[in-house]
């Protein structure tokens, strides 16, 4: 009996052991993170680099932007392909939200019509598709007007301004700070342009 007492309290040690470990182990890496943040939110103090979470500081993507070289063309060239299809592309997303209501209004009672969440799910998916669609011709249409080299730096900051955005920096990394008046007209439109395709 004394030896299985002994053989529980060794395993209760080991287990206790195990615990601690893991626990050093977890506030180890607490404290490296706490240690690691305040340096990587100094990197966009001044505005020029990376910001906090490699979020570009505002004068960086004033340059991005300036090297676009963007027209007054090239910008009406893009706002009327984002008209062309707007009215169809909003009526496709407020079918889609109301199918969705549709959906969860129907899971709300206690015995699911199934076959009315099935019809509503594939009208739903069909309007999806054309959303898609809409966007993917939207996509190509800018690449043209632009240019590859052009498009990519696009991507470049509709990637920076999710990012941004995510982090409640949109303002400061987009910024309109330092610009001449049209070069400030020009880069609201640009912005309103990224903010559709986003």
């Amino acid at each position: 009996m004394q030896k299985e007492t002994s053989l529980a309290e060794v395993s209760m040690s080991r287990m206790k052991a195990i615990r601690n470990s893991i626990i050093v182990i977890v506030l180890a890496c607490l404290v490296a993170t706490v240690a690691v943040q305040p340096v990587a939110a100094q990197g966009g103090g001044s505005g020029g680099g990376m910001g906090s979470g490699d979020i570009m500081g505002p004068a960086a993507v004033r340059g991005w932007f300036k090297s676009l070289n963007l027209t007054e063309e090239d910008l009406a060239a893009m706002e009327k392909l984002l008209e062309s299809r707007e009215i169809e592309l909003v009526k496709a997303q407020n079918e889609i939200r109301i199918l969705q209501m549709l959906v969860s209004n129907e899971l709300l009672n206690p015995e699911p019509d199934m076959k009315r969440i099935e019809e509503a799910v594939t009208r739903s998916l069909e309007w999806e598709k054309k959303v898609r669609l809409i966007q993917i011709e939207r996509q190509i249409g800018l690449r043209r007007i632009l240019g590859e080299e052009r498009w990519q730096s696009i991507l470049l900051l509709v990637r920076e301004a999710r990012a941004s955005e995510k982090a409640g920096r949109f303002a400061q990394s987009f910024s309109a700070k330092g610009f001449t008046q049209i070069e400030a007209d020009r880069y609201g439109r640009l912005l309103r342009i990224l903010r559709r395709i986003m």
